[in-house]
Formats: C-alpha cells, sequence, structure tokens
C-alpha cells in the first residue's frame, strides 16, 4: 500500500432532507443532485454509509471509514486512539435549511451506551454562516419542566414553550447533549459534533420526510434526555484577530484561521480545515493542496501545515478533544 499522505482533501457526502434547499451548491460549490432538496453537506464523516471520500492523490476514491480501520493510529492520532479506541470521533456538516427542522434532543454518551445505541452521544456546536433573517430554537422557556413540555408537545403547541433567538452570520453556538433545540428556516451553519446520528424529535410539525412518511418523534427518549435547565447563548466571532479558538469544549476544539498565514501542527491528533469564505492554500512538506471555498480536507496526525488564506478567506479548523 502507499504511504499515507499527509492532506487528504475530500469529496462530502450530500444528504436530501425535507427541509433542505439549494444553497449549498449556490454558496458552496456543491454538486446538488438535479431536483433534491439537500439540507446536509457531511464534509468530514466515518458513518457507515455516510462516510466522506477522498477526492485525490495517492489515496483517491477511499472511504474515511476505510481508511482510519487501516491506519488507525497513524491517521487520527495516538491520544485520540487511546480515548476513542477503534472509533472515528468526529462529524463535520454544512447544513442548510430551506425550511424550520425538528424541534430535538440529543442524548450524552452515557444514555447512548445503556440503550445500545451507539458508543457516543451527541454534543455539537454551530457557526452561522449565513442567515435570512434567520432564528433558531435554543433551550426552554424559563420555569418549563417534563410536564409542562409534554402537554405542549400533545397539544402541538412545542413552539410556545421553547426560546427562540435571532441569529446572524458569525454567531458560534454550543449544544452540550440534552439541550432542546432547533435550526430554522433560513439559516445555513457549519457544524461540528460527535460521530453520531442519534437525534430525537420531539415536534415535527406534523410533517411527512422525503419518503412521503410522517416522521417518527422519540417523545419518551427525547423527555428523558432532556436538560431542561440548558439555557445556552450564542457568541460572537472575532472579526479583527488572524487566529481564534472559537470553542475548546469537552469532545472537539475549534479554531479560526482568516486574513494572515498561520500553521497547524496537529501532534497526536489529527485536525480538520473547512473554507466557509474565498480559498486556502494548505503546504505541508510533501504536498500542498488549495481549497476553494465550501472545501475540506483532512491533515493526518503528526504534520505540520501552513494554513495560507487568500484576501478575505477565512477556514475552520476542528480537532478531537484528547
Amino acid at each position: 500500500m502507499p504511504p499515507l499522505p499527509e492532506l487528504l482533501p475530500l469529496t462530502p457526502y450530500l444528504r436530501e432532507m425535507v427541509w433542505g434547499g439549494r444553497r449549498l451548491g449556490n454558496l458552496y460549490g456543491k454538486p446538488l443532485p438535479a431536483g433534491q432538496s439537500i439540507g446536509e453537506s457531511c464534509e468530514l464523516s466515518a458513518l457507515p454509509g455516510r462516510d466522506t471520500v477522498v477526492a485525490d492523490g495517492l489515496m483517491a476514491g477511499r472511504g474515511l471509514l476505510s481508511l482510519h480501520r487501516e491506519f488507525g493510529a497513524q491517521l487520527v492520532g495516538e491520544e485520540v486512539s487511546e480515548r476513542y479506541g477503534s472509533d472515528f470521533p468526529l462529524l463535520i456538516k454544512l447544513i442548510d435549511a430551506h425550511d424550520d427542522l425538528s424541534i430535538q434532543v440529543h442524548p450524552d454518551d452515557a444514555y447512548a451506551q445503556s440503550r445500545d445505541l451507539g458508543v457516543f452521544g451527541k454534543t455539537e456546536a454551530w457557526v452561522v454562516l449565513h442567515s435570512e433573517d434567520g432564528r433558531i430554537a435554543l433551550g426552554l422557556e424559563p420555569g418549563v419542566d417534563e410536564t409542562a413540555l409534554r402537554q405542549a408537545i400533545g397539544d402541538g403547541e412545542a413552539e410556545r414553550v421553547v426560546r427562540f433567538q435571532a441569529v446572524s452570520a458569525g454567531d458560534v453556538v454550543y449544544l452540550p447533549a440534552g439541550t432542546v433545540h432547533a435550526l430554522c428556516r433560513g439559516v445555513l451553519i457549519y457544524e461540528v459534533q460527535q460521530s453520531s446520528d442519534i437525534t430525537f424529535r420531539l415536534y415535527d410539525y406534523d410533517r411527512a420526510g422525503v419518503d412521503g412518511e410522517k416522521r417518527e418523534l422519540h417523545i419518551d427518549h427525547g423527555l428523558a434526555v432532556t436538560d431542561f435547565d440548558a439555557h445556552p447563548e450564542p457568541t460572537r466571532t472575532p472579526s479583527d484577530s488572524s487566529r481564534t479558538t472559537l470553542l475548546d469544549a469537552e469532545y472537539f476544539r475549534l479554531e479560526l484561521f482568516q486574513g494572515e498565514p498561520g500553521v497547524i501542527e496537529t501532534g497526536a491528533s489529527f485536525a480538520a480545515v473547512t473554507v466557509v469564505e474565498g480559498g486556502v492554500t494548505l503546504e505541508g512538506s510533501e504536498q500542498s493542496h488549495l481549497l476553494a471555498v465550501g472545501g475540506s480536507a483532512m491533515i493526518r496526525a503528526g504534520t505540520r501545515v501552513r494554513v495560507i488564506p487568500a484576501s478575505g478567506a477565512r477556514c475552520l479548523v476542528a480537532t478531537p478533544a484528547v
């Protein structure tokens, strides 16, 4: 087998969703299938059947899931392998909410494992990239308990007990497992999360999915994992720093590079780069890649890479917590 490259540019996995739109093609150059409403572009994914594929180079055509199984710690880093074992820890998406997503909640690791739903729960974070006078649901109104939430769901009025907040480009939202939330129409985000697809829908506007069947709710599971005291607030992305740490959380770290060249040293962990504005060149010791807006690449562990943004370019760099 050829050696594992330093840089792995990735081809995303695109998901049709009933609430999706076409902006991922218009704004980020994604090759959207004709006639489909695409809600998610999985930029970095090792989910079975939904993994991203290396776009070019020695590993072109290989899926991230199979690369992780073959190369293990050489790809993701010794400390990542020690903490997460054979499980790939991160999932990164661009998400286009043409319509409101369901009001939902995700479990933590302990609940997911206790119900044989997987190794990981789902803590996530969003960076708002575009907002057309959009809003998000973020936690519950003060004083809402399990009884009140169940009653509101049963009455078809879940929206009256959820806190809605307006958001604009540059807002950063951290969503620990257990936080009731929803992305709403007109908002497009970058999302980094644990590598999990467990979602408990509490309320979905009595809506059918892309298959024409009404989408399932998971009210008992959802109420069981809801943190009724979770009231997170968005923060703003600084505009005057070339390298800024946006989050340093339990499962991931997220940085913003903009304006001036910088360096990523992956050491005992990997990094994932997604360009959200302009173009960025990644220069390793053996290879370099130009990533256009919407492009993503994985930098394997033990690598030093220069990040050279074009004028006005910005990219987000995610690493797993170890």
